[in-house]
């Protein structure tokens, strides 16, 4: 997993309002109507479980699905928030 200097700027951003220097990103996987989805929520501490990854002083917490499927991705952010670059669920169709 990468993440690109406009996307640590603007999780650094949403992390200092928690006053927590513990806090981070969790990243994990959901069930979606296309298969599994990949969700970025902020979290106080590390869930047990999870692998804790620290990219420009940011913290992201990985659960165990979501880590496989973060290869090859990159975490942007741009003017319509943020985007999964190279993030390829598995399975065909959708709904």
């Amino acid at each position: 997993m990468k993440v690109t200097p406009s996307a640590v700027e603007e999780l650094s951003k949403v992390l200092a309002e928690t006053d927590n220097p513990q806090a981070g990103i969790r990243v994990f996987a959901q069930q979606g109507c296309c298969g599994p989805a990949l969700q970025m929520s902020i979290a106080e501490n590390i869930t047990a479980g999870d692998k804790m990854l620290t990219i420009d002083h940011v913290n992201f917490f990985i659960d165990e699905k979501a880590e496989k499927m973060l290869e090859g991705v990159t975490i942007d952010f741009g003017p319509n928030g943020f985007r999964l670059q190279g993030f390829k669920p598995n399975g065909g169709g959708c709904c």
